[in-house]
């Protein structure tokens, strides 16, 4: 019940900030809107946002980690401000009058953290955070609409893979294990390791359920197959 209560707290603190902020930007006050998230940020979690932004996602997940368990809930409120600050990047991004330089590094300020949002989005949603609090799948979705035209980084390739499993959607996750086995030479040998697991996991799998996630045993098979003919070519290579 604490627990709970808590929760709610920070969220009714949280959409009030937001609304605040979705009042100044519409005024075109940038500035006063991104100091109302980041003074939330700094009274909910002790960190500002350009902190979050500015650290590698792995350090910054680590933040929210107490005594050994990473909060999740409170890593999706982070990702929900940080997602507001992109669109207030966006909104600024608009205005008339700003030169071309101005409106590039808002729209760069406005990608940057929609991915990071997207990322820390995603591993909450791996990792067991309540779907109902922040509506995260349709946050996710409405953040990757925005984005279609880029290539995810690695990291949050991979949390989309493990999130496209968790739905059912194994045709679209397998898409996602391509493309990190086929970054090139320099990805981690990890990705392989992880795709290998994705079959794997799949061959437990009644055909019925393969088939509703558009990816019927005989590809689950081919997959499979070819990871283990990736890790045979990379040993020979390695002698």
């Amino acid at each position: 019940m604490f627990r709970k209560d808590y929760l709610l707290r920070m969220m009714e603190e949280m959409t009030e900030a937001i609304g605040k902020a979705f009042t100044l930007r519409q005024q075109r006050k940038h500035t006063e809107a991104l100091s109302e998230l980041d003074e939330l940020m700094r009274r909910q979690f002790g960190m500002n946002l350009n902190l979050l932004n500015s650290l590698p996602a792995e350090d910054v997940i680590e933040m929210f980690r107490f005594r050994g368990v990473i909060e999740v809930d409170n890593l999706q409120q982070a990702a929900r401000l940080i997602e507001e600050e992109a669109y207030i990047y966006q909104e600024k991004g608009r205005v008339e009058g700003i030169d071309d330089q101005e409106k590039m590094d808002a729209e760069d300020a406005a990608l940057v953290r929609l991915m990071r949002a997207l990322h820390f989005y995603l591993y909450a949603l791996n990792h067991g955070a309540n779907l109902e609090l922040l509506q995260m799948p349709e946050r996710v979705d409405g953040i990757l609409e925005q984005i279609q035209e880029y290539e995810l980084p690695a990291r949050t390739e991979k949390q989309l893979a493990l999130y496209r499993e968790q739905q059912g959607r194994y045709d679209a996750a397998e898409n996602g294990w391509y493309r990190l086995l086929h970054l090139g030479a320099e990805y981690p040998v990890q990705y392989e390791e992880d795709a290998k697991a994705f079959y794997q996991r799949l061959t437990e799998l009644a055909d019925e359920q393969l088939e509703r996630g558009g990816l019927p045993r005989d590809e689950v098979k081919e997959g499979l197959a070819q990871i283990k003919e990736l890790e045979a070519k990379r040993q020979q290579a390695n002698g």
